[in-house]
């Protein structure tokens, strides 16, 4: 595996297994007391060596999941952090921010809205230990001169796997691409236009799931290219789509998806993007299986009436 120079451990205390106890306010912005309380677990992985963070929450009582995928953007030198609850299967406005200059505590705010009023919404971690962790969300209705704390989480280091939800599997469409592979890529230099040619390097990429399937995360390791990059994935039970979100270690941010689904084991997703300010239109399509699996991207220019091929990708299982 290439040895990567390491961007961030802001999130590297969160990785393991914790016991949460959950604080929320019955209701916001009514001069409510009322707090509900209630346990659940969470299992944390960090990936690009520290830049992204994600952790999956399990609430037991409520019979549902929630993430939160945090990605560093190396060149603003802040983190951005979304939210998916597995009831809605929605991506939250972001919240961008980082940590003190001491380390000892990271604040984040971002806009967002509330029974369709606009607010802005925060995050705050504190009492960073090697067992311990605590967490508040507030809200705020007036620009950000007064705030409402609204949820409280306390983390306690456990030692063993939290025990799964007993929940229906939404989907598993992308089951295939758990666990490791290495796979060849032809790339079209340049993605446009003539004259071009084929690049061809090899890299590897290891692929898991969350919330039983209905998220699907890879990471991947180009190390002639000197990146590394990695796909995120969100299912939408109501259309039975999939938004695709791709992760480029240079840049990140979280890119415009592209939206689709499969029809046996060709899957076809796409979406509206820009190459150096010209619209354009990206296609992905993947033909899955077991031990082997291809993935090919392509651009069009005209709405999608006639597209060029520009990355071909194809995989072969190695654990």
């Amino acid at each position: 595996m290439t040895t990567w120079n390491k961007v961030t451990g802001d999130f590297d205390f969160l990785n393991g297994y914790f016991d949460v106890h959950h604080r929320t306010l019955k209701q916001a912005f009514a001069g409510c007391d009322e707090w509900l309380e209630y346990d659940g677990t969470t299992t944390a992985h960090t990936y690009f060596d520290g830049q992204i963070s994600i952790d999956e929450m399990r609430f037991p009582t409520k019979g549902s999941y929630g993430l939160s995928l945090r990605v560093f953007d190396p060149v603003a030198k802040q983190w951005s952090i979304w939210w998916v609850n597995s009831t809605t299967m929605k991506l939250y406005p972001p919240v961008h921010g980082g940590w003190s200059a001491d380390g000892t505590s990271c604040r984040l705010v971002g806009e967002d809205s509330l029974d369709g009023f606009p607010i802005l919404c925060s995050y705050e971690w504190s009492d960073i230990t090697d067992k311990t962790a605590h967490w508040e969300q507030a809200y705020s209705s007036d620009g950000g001169k007064t705030w409402e704390t609204n949820w409280i989480m306390d983390f306690t280091r456990r030692a063993d796997p939290p025990p799964a939800l007993d929940v229906p599997k939404v989907t598993d469409d992308f089951d295939f691409l758990v666990g490791r592979w290495s796979f060849h890529n032809l790339r079209r230099r340049p993605v446009l236009g003539e004259p071009f040619e084929w690049h061809e390097f090899d890299a590897s990429l290891e692929a898991t799931t969350y919330f039983d399937g209905a998220i699907s995360f890879d990471e991947g390791w180009y190390p002639t290219e000197g990146f590394r990059g990695a796909t995120f994935r969100l299912y939408d039970p109501t259309s039975r789509t999939w938004a695709i979100h791709w992760i480029n270690s240079e840049r990140g941010h979280l890119e415009t998806p592209v939206i689709g689904s499969f029809t046996g084991d060709v899957g076809t997703f796409e979406g509206p993007d820009s190459l150096n300010g010209q619209p354009i239109d990206v296609r992905f399509l993947w033909n899955r299986g077991v031990d082997k699996a291809s993935w090919e991207q392509s651009f069009s220019t005209d709405n999608g009436t006639t597209w060029t091929a520009n990355w071909h990708m194809n995989h072969t299982r190695v654990g």
